[in-house]
């Protein structure tokens, strides 16, 4: 089976072009001089502090204090399964009270942080944490202390599985997009791939999906605000295949295109790293793609400005006070700071 171009998304609220934002600029990154940062993954930022994550070394994170002049405050979540340890960081959730939730994706967990500085150093200290039954691609955590979260599961096949702060599964949620192919669960599951952040206020959450330029809405009871499309408007291109009996989405070279990789938010907007519906060359690395498109909307969906970097980045994070998007280079293991 192949994703037919001519196919529809159904049930899209609102469409938007590149001629729908009315201010488009050019931003120039500066290089940061952070010394030698292995295996980078992520990027997240809070308050004056830039955080990166890796992945295969000693400690999950390191931190750096923008405050001054991007000095090396510490190495935080040592590698492990103890106490304040993690075996990875795929997310950094920063909530009002000042601790943070982890989603640490090769523990199926999330735990909460508090930190605390004490001279040039930041320490922390786990305050609890929630253990998942199925391996968790994202999570939201909102008000009502549960967890959404997208997921590979099947059983049952929704968009989420929703979990209290105990890590105990309570119900499915919600239903994937659809374009009017009938596609086997497992395979939907790769499709429909997206990252997931949540407003500061936790009353809302935002989808981004990865194989098809489509952002959604949902509130803090999961249920479905907007469906937005665009800018481009293009659908998931694929082929499927069969790994040991179970279908699995196939990506094809050069047609299956690329969308929002990664996305940062605060009260008033969304920034999305966008990949211009870029395709893949054989022998690419999906960890290695890099974009240069940034698309910022408001949390109604409208589009509201469109950025070009003279750089392109893996993921991004932003310092709203003072107006900087940083921009990681996972192959440079570089990080670039563009001023907006």
């Amino acid at each position: 089976m192949y994703c037919d171009s001519k196919l529809e998304l159904q049930s899209v609220d609102f469409k938007f072009s590149y001629d729908s934002f009315s201010i488009q600029k050019s931003l120039v990154g500066k290089k940061l001089d952070l010394g030698t940062i292995y295996s980078p993954v992520d990027i997240f930022f809070d308050d004056s502090l830039l955080f990166v994550s890796s992945i295969g070394q000693n400690f999950n994170v390191t931190v750096f204090d923008t405050h001054d002049n991007y000095s090396k405050l510490a190495h935080i979540f040592k590698n492990g399964a103890g106490p304040s340890e993690t075996y990875s960081v795929a997310k950094m959730d920063f909530l009002k009270d000042g601790s943070v939730w982890v989603h640490d994706i090769m523990a199926t967990s999330m735990k909460r942080f508090n930190f605390s500085s004490i001279m040039d150093s930041v320490f922390v200290e786990e305050l609890e944490s929630a253990f998942f039954m199925n391996p968790i691609l994202s999570a939201v955590y909102v008000n009502d202390s549960i967890f959404y979260t997208t997921t590979q599961g099947v059983f049952p096949h929704s968009r989420f599985y929703v979990y209290s702060k105990d890590g105990d599964e309570m119900r499915a949620h919600g239903s994937y997009p659809n374009f009017g192919l009938e596609i086997p669960p497992t395979v939907e599951v790769d499709v429909f791939w997206a990252k997931s952040m949540v407003h500061p206020s936790r009353e809302k959450f935002i989808l981004a999906y990865e194989y098809l330029d489509l952002v959604e809405l949902f509130s803090r009871d999961g249920n479905l605000i907007k469906r937005i499309h665009g800018p481009l408007q293009f659908l998931p291109s694929f082929d499927i295949g069969e790994r040991g009996g179970t279908p699995y989405m196939k990506r094809v070279y050069e047609k299956t295109q690329h969308a929002y990789k990664s996305l940062a938010v605060n009260e008033e907007e969304i920034f999305l790293l966008f990949a211009n519906g870029r395709t893949n060359k054989p022998g690419d690395k999906e960890a290695s793609i890099h974009y240069n498109h940034v698309v910022v909307l408001n949390w109604n969906g409208d589009p509201i400005r469109f950025y070009e970097l003279d750089h392109a980045v893996a993921s991004i994070t932003v310092d709203w006070n003072n107006k900087i998007l940083y921009g990681l280079d996972r192959i440079e293991s570089e990080i670039y700071a563009f001023q907006f």
